[in-house]
């Protein structure tokens, strides 16, 4: 698979594991318009999930303001976001 576009940004989450977790991360990716190319969630022994989104060309302000709703989430123990800019 080939991605797209001069930037990467990863956003990884952990999260209390609850069905309606992913659900609400992935509704605020719609609701902004942006779309994910690759997305993973993994649940943990420890009652836990980790959940990444790899996406293209997000602007570093969308980026962080997305972050902060994420965090926002009632199951969400920690977030962060990371952004690669690919050479030309």
């Amino acid at each position: 698979m080939v991605m797209l576009g001069k930037s990467r940004t990863l956003f990884s989450i952990q999260a209390k594991s609850e069905a309606s977790t992913l659900a609400r991360v992935l509704e605020l990716f719609i609701i902004r318009g942006i779309f994910y190319d690759t997305m993973s969630a993994k649940k943990t022994e420890d009652g836990m999930q980790w959940i990444s989104l790899l996406c293209c060309d997000v602007e570093d302000q969308n980026a962080d303001a997305l972050l902060n709703k994420i965090r926002q989430i009632v199951t969400v123990q920690a977030a962060q976001v990371e952004t690669t800019i690919l050479s030309a």
